[in-house]
């Protein structure tokens, strides 16, 4: 038990110093113009600040109502909530979409099961309330970076698996994801003791909390164990050489192409700078890489809805 209490501190430790990170990057980030934002939103009947969510949209629409974006915060599954992320979400935003980004319970007050299902509240509550606040629910992008990465891979499954969602206590959504975008994900947690940082040190203490001791949760982790036999929507898979988890997205590939996933790929390459680092593109919206990066995504997400757009007409001609 004294170990155990010393490892959480030792994490709890390094994510501390993450948010001491965010907090002077928040201080210097530009914020994304013209957009506006509403916060604090409780998509469950709890006081827990961390079962919130955050909605955001261009200042100016044109339409009444946009295309959607989800977003699933990175943090280890032990850091993070709503605002971690929320210029990013004000960028999304900003290009003509609405957003929504909400928090999830950490670990190590609650394991996967907790969080995935804090998240599906979350799209219940979108489903709810989301067409009468503008959000289009049959274009819907689902996006999560690093552990957010994750936990939205695992989401798509779920959504289209019975099996899944009985071992992980939830019910289907009823709107359809168009496309999935995973950042930097780490999507095959039993693979962080090959992967560098603290995090790969401490890799058994993180599988042993993302289960909760559950054999079957963990037998259910990675994305891998999950996939087999799904229709699942179109992927796409950011992120690049100089990410210190690049394994990961290695692995993900992998898999993709033995479930024959549909896919598509924005891969930096090594050359292209050692500052386009894990998350790069999240964490520094503004950058010209990051900009790119950001834009692909949701072109092909605008690509992928005027697909199912054109098949929907023919269907009915």
């Amino acid at each position: 038990m004294a170990d155990e209490d010393a490892m959480l501190a030792k994490i709890q430790a390094v994510w501390a110093q993450t948010g001491a990170r965010d907090k002077a990057r928040y201080a210097e980030e530009r914020v994304p113009e013209n957009v506006h934002w509403e916060t604090e939103y409780r998509y469950e009947n709890s006081a827990d600040p961390q079962q919130t969510l955050n909605l955001y949209y261009p200042a100016k629409r044109r339409n009444a109502t946009l295309p959607t974006v989800i977003d699933v915060h990175g943090g280890g599954w032990f850091y993070g909530d709503r605002n971690l992320n929320q210029n990013y979400c004000r960028y999304l935003a900003s290009q003509g979409y609405a957003v929504m980004g909400m928090g999830y319970r950490l670990l190590p007050d609650v394991d996967v099961r907790g969080q995935i299902q804090d998240i599906f509240s979350s799209l219940r509550w979108l489903s709810h309330y989301g067409p009468q606040r503008g959000f289009d629910l049959d274009h819907v992008l689902l996006t999560g970076d690093s552990a957010g990465g994750h936990l939205a891979s695992l989401v798509a499954c779920i959504q289209q698996s019975e099996e899944l969602r009985e071992l992980f206590g939830v019910s289907r959504v009823n709107f359809n994801f168009t496309m999935v975008a995973l950042v930097c994900p780490v999507a095959e947690p039993s693979k962080l003791p090959e992967a560098a940082g603290d995090m790969s040190e401490m890799a058994s203490f993180y599988l042993d909390k993302l289960s909760g001791g559950d054999q079957a949760l963990a037998d259910h982790l990675n994305f891998s164990q999950v996939v087999k036999g799904l229709d699942l929507p179109p992927f796409m898979l950011i992120g690049g050489q100089n990410d210190s988890f690049y394994l990961q997205s290695q692995a993900l590939l992998q898999v993709f192409d033995a479930n024959k996933v549909t896919y598509t790929t924005k891969l930096w390459p090594a050359s292209a700078g050692p500052h386009l680092k894990h998350v790069f593109n999240v964490q520094h919206w503004e950058w010209p890489e990051s900009i790119e990066t950001n834009l692909a995504m949701l072109r092909t997400f605008d690509d992928l809805s005027k697909q199912h757009d054109e098949a929907d007409e023919d269907e009915f001609d």
